[in-house]
């Protein structure tokens, strides 16, 4: 059944009074359209006018019914459809008396559509004069609301002032007024135009929300309240704002208990929450002790640089304190005390930052001691004043930073014994990271003054006695060394722990002296009382007995000491078991020294003591009566090991034991091989001046001068003695002063080739290189090398070539030179110098099979110090982690992280941290990395690498408030100037 449809009576008499109303011709069409446009059904007359578009091609008509479509569009929203059809109205009928109003319906467009700026100009190209009353309004009307939206505030008043009286837009144009003023800060004139607004219709409606906004502003929070709670569901999109003022205003009278449900509302439904609502959250949850809510709640308070965001951050570093993380808690009342809003914020921030960095809490570089010394100056008459200076003392011990404390302390006039205590602790603490680098006159001079404070601390005074033997030591004064132990051992205790390495080290400063006998006596209580010295300090200190009975001809007992020693640590066994066979040999036992030497060199394949194994095995055939031998041996040394000093007299040996064979000709062969292989060694003008007279009794004389002038650089014997004065002069003055190598210089240019060439090449590149003059190092040694390739000066030479070529980061050119230094190496030093520079350019390259295989190689030497052993458990370490095992890495990080004032006891501990992170074991990666800051390492730029994965960390476990923090407290005060430091912050601060 269809659905009768009854029209209005008013409608029904208006279409049944136009004759064509119901025709179906085009004008009936457009006729329906007209009419129901003035109905405000635009879209109906839409449809009907396009209909009748098609059939009315020309006339009045078609101009009617175009411009009436037009505007039908631009009421219905259709803007885009509107702007076409307008346009090419405009366009068609130029003469249309609609042209005025179809360009203003046009700026319409753009009125709709937001584009204020382009409207008002296509608005102002209009000639408003010839509009309608009713038009004309319009055009006020939006021109004004244009410029209001485009800040032109002055004109878009006087244009709504025009509009006071009209019917249609008074009631709109002041409220508009009204907004332009309290847009503008006059929120009294806004005020009275609000007032006065009906409250009842668009857009007056919206004026009790400014009116609520304005009495929150002028601190009326009662009216405030009123307003809020009275007009708070008029309009949806105001309601979140209206709760915000309400609970606001309701804590601000006092009455937090009413407005902690309108802010705790307002927050959870807005996005961004406004600071100030988010502060009087943050500080409710503080007072309830949920303190990790207040920390979240407060975070983003203190981008506000203003007194609310300054007190943000002392409430977060108090919620941190409550939760006993003393560095994050550091972090932020830091940042509190160095805002300037509020004193008495400023003041309590600073306290509880005192309280916390006395308790142990760290923050990246924050110097501790700086700021106390400025709240001293601004703060003289504070109620924390007298603590605070309490702090200062402590400060100069917890900061990390002693040069900076030291300079602080310095600038005390009347320093109090706290002060005097302090600066010991800061000095001695100096001394022993100077030693550590490597800057010994440095360190003698900081702990000599440390010393001169002993009034302050005797133990302290007494420990630098201990480190000044070490420094001695290190520069060849034994004597010096040796008193600075007695001293030591003069003032410290029978049961003080150090007692046992001051014994063993003025044990070697004594044996350094060739006092064997009372060295022997100093590790003879190392191994009766070891202390806490591990068993490789014990089995070097029963290798040093053994070596001490050996100068002293006790052979048995030397021979004793050395199997202790390799007992306790045969890892390293190489040269207690060599020493034990020339025991042996001392004691005409040569069959035994024969097989001690074989079970060495095969136990120890690699060691550097091979090629002098080899040797003594020969001369103890040779002691046997058994040449045969004795020639095979040699002959296997020449071959394996030419290049070193062993190998070349490995020949000399041989030619002697073919003499004594009766085989003059193969003698004077192995005497020449060594002049024409290695002209320039040393064991080539041995050979020369044996040859020399072997030849003379064999009457071949003339033969031998042939024979050496075909050999380039071929030993010469006809020294001048102007050639020897003016080297040994220029010797003399060198030795005396290490600076002046002005002769030294003029030698090697007026005899090039000379005598002492060797001498004075090797005088010149260790002078440039303790100088800090690499260049001229690399200079001298490279002459050395290329002239003398044979000399044994030349391993020493290669060492420093190497060393200079790897610091200049010639990476290629350094792992050729410790190579060739590796093969020709005699002494296990230079064996050591020679690996240890393999190893290092072999990390760098990331060749991590090299760098272990390396290591290993280097850990089964007796040779190698402290510092370089720590370097090379490092380097392996790193190599097995990069290599896919992980755990083996991690076993030897962990040991080395326990010292961290070593350079690879630091990086060790930060890699320790990275790896557990990487590999997910959060929890561990903090703890290390914790225990890296806490350390006080000097190391700063692995203390800040260990920041930032802290930083890391906190990210992870969400602690975001920590992780900025850390970054941007390393940012501002890391003293290092490394631009990855600095990449790294930026690029997770983005």
């Amino acid at each position: 059944m269809k659905k009768i449809v009854i029209l209005p009576a008013a409608l029904a008499i208006a279409l049944s009074a136009h004759p064509q109303v119901n025709s179906p011709a085009p004008d009936g069409y457009r006729i329906r359209g007209e009419l129901m446009y003035r109905d405000t059904n635009y879209q109906g007359a839409i449809d009907q006018l396009t209909s009748a578009a098609n059939s009315l091609s020309t006339g009045l008509a078609k101009e009617e019914s175009d411009y009436i479509t037009s505007l039908s569009y631009l009421q219905s929203g259709l803007i885009a459809e509107a702007r076409e059809a307008l346009e090419k109205f405009v366009s068609e009928y130029p003469a249309s008396p609609h042209r005025l109003n179809a360009r203003m319906a046009i700026a319409d467009c753009d009125f709709y559509e937001g584009n204020y700026k382009k409207a008002l100009s296509l608005y102002r190209a209009i000639d408003q004069s010839g509009l309608d009353l009713a038009s004309q309004e319009n055009y006020e009307y939006r021109t004004a609301y244009c410029r209001m939206m485009l800040d032109d505030y002055e004109k878009a008043l006087q244009g709504f002032r025009a509009l006071q009286d009209s019917s249609r837009y008074g009631a709109a144009s002041r409220f508009y007024q009204g907004y332009i003023y309290y847009a503008q800060g006059a929120y009294a004139e806004a005020k009275k135009y609000f007032s006065g607004v009906n409250t009842r219709t668009e857009p007056g409606n919206r004026a009790p929300y400014y009116l609520t906004q304005i009495a929150y502003i002028d601190r009326d929070y009662e009216k405030a309240a009123e307003l809020a709670k009275t007009h708070m569901n008029d309009i949806p999109e105001y309601k979140s704002e209206m709760q915000r003022i309400a609970g606001e205003s309701l804590y601000n009278l006092g009455n937090e208990e009413a407005a902690m449900p309108y802010i705790a509302e307002y927050t959870g439904d807005v996005t961004n929450p406004k600071p100030s609502a988010m502060y009087i959250l943050g500080v409710s949850q503080y007072k309830d002790d949920d303190y990790e809510a207040a920390i979240y709640t407060l975070q983003p308070v203190t981008k506000c640089d203003d007194a609310m965001g300054q007190s943000a951050y002392l409430y977060i570093g108090q919620s941190y304190l409550q939760l006993g993380n003393l560095n994050a808690a550091l972090l932020a009342l830091e940042k509190a005390y160095r805002m300037d809003y509020d004193k008495n914020v400023q003041e309590t921030a600073f306290y509880n930052y005192a309280v916390a960095k006395a308790e142990g809490g760290k923050t990246p570089f924050g110097s501790s001691v700086t700021m106390f010394e400025d709240f001293l100056k601004r703060y003289p008459d504070s109620r924390y004043a007298p603590e605070v200076e309490e702090y200062l003392v402590t400060g100069y011990m917890t900061d990390n930073n002693y040069e900076k404390a030291l300079e602080s302390i310095q600038k005390i006039r009347r320093p109090s014994a706290k002060i005097l205590t302090a600066k010991q602790r800061v000095l001695y603490t100096l001394g022993t990271r100077d030693l550590a680098s490597g800057r010994v006159s440095r360190a003698i001079t900081r702990f000599t003054e440390a010393k001169s404070l002993a009034s302050q601390s005797k133990a302290i005074a007494t420990e630098c006695d201990l480190w000044l033997g070490d420094c001695y030591y290190r520069q060849g004064e034994y004597q010096r060394a040796t008193r600075a132990y007695n001293d030591y051992l003069k003032a410290s205790k029978a049961s003080d722990a150090n007692r046992p390495l001051a014994y063993y080290d003025r044990g070697y400063a004594l044996f350094a002296e060739k006092r064997y006998g009372d060295a022997r006596a100093d590790f003879e209580r190392v191994v009766k009382t070891p202390g806490n010295l591990d068993e490789q300090v014990i089995a070097d200190t029963y290798n040093r007995l053994g070596d001490c009975h050996y100068y002293q001809s006790d052979f048995n007992s030397a021979s004793a000491n050395y199997d202790r020693a390799y007992s306790l640590n045969p890892e390293a066994g190489d040269y207690a078991l060599f020493q034990k066979a020339m025991m042996k040999g001392l004691v005409k036992n040569h069959r035994g020294k024969i097989e001690s030497l074989d079970d060495m060199m095969e136990r120890y394949p690699s060691s550097g003591l091979v090629p002098a194994a080899m040797l003594e095995k020969a001369e103890s055939y040779v002691s046997l009566n058994r040449p045969g031998d004795a020639t095979v041996v040699y002959e296997a040394l020449v071959k394996r090991y030419p290049t070193t000093s062993q190998g070349r007299n490995g020949y000399l040996q041989l030619a002697i034991t073919q003499l004594a064979q009766g085989n003059t000709e193969k003698a004077i062969q192995s005497y020449q091989t060594v002049i024409r292989n290695y002209p320039t060694s040393e064991e080539a003008r041995v050979a020369s001046d044996d040859l020399k007279r072997l030849m003379a009794d064999e009457g071949r004389l003339n033969e031998f001068s042939r024979f050496i002038a075909s050999v380039p650089n071929a030993p010469k014997f006809e020294t001048s003695e102007l050639d020897e004065l003016t080297f040994h002069a220029a010797e003399r003055t060198y030795l005396n002063d290490k600076s002046k190598t002005t002769r030294l210089k003029d030698y090697i240019t007026q005899y090039p080739g000379g005598r002492y060439e060797t001498q004075a090449l090797t005088y010149l590149s260790q002078s440039a290189l303790e100088s800090g003059n690499p260049a001229e190092a690399l200079k001298y040694a490279t002459m050395l090398t290329d002239r003398y390739p044979d000399s044994e000066a030349a391993e020493d030479a290669l060492a420093i070539k190497g060393s200079v070529e790897y610091d200049l980061g010639n990476g290629e050119a350094a792992l050729a030179t410790f190579k060739r230094l590796e093969s020709r190496a005699s002494a296990s030093r230079n064996i050591v110098t020679a690996r240890l520079g393999i190893l290092r350019v072999s990390r760098d390259m990331n060749r991590h099979s090299d760098v272990i295989d390396i290591a290993d190689k280097l850990l089964k030497s007796t040779a190698i110090g402290t510092a370089q052993k720590n370097e090379i458990i490092y380097s392996k370490a790193y190599a097995l982690s990069r290599s896919g095992r992980g755990d083996e890495a991690v076993k030897e990080w962990e040991k080395l992280a326990k010292n961290t004032d070593d350079l690879y006891g630091a990086k060790s501990a930060y890699y320790l941290g990275q790896h557990y992170f990487d590999t997910g074991a959060t929890k561990k990666a903090k703890s290390a990395v914790e225990k890296l800051i806490d350390s006080n390492t000097p190391h700063s730029y692995w203390l800040a690498r260990g920041y930032i994965l802290l930083s890391d960390i906190c990210k992870r476990q969400g602690s975001d408030f920590e992780a900025t923090e850390y970054l941007k407290s390393l940012k501002e005060n890391y003293p290092g100037n490394e631009k990855d430091i600095f990449n790294m912050i930026d690029e997770r601060l983005k």
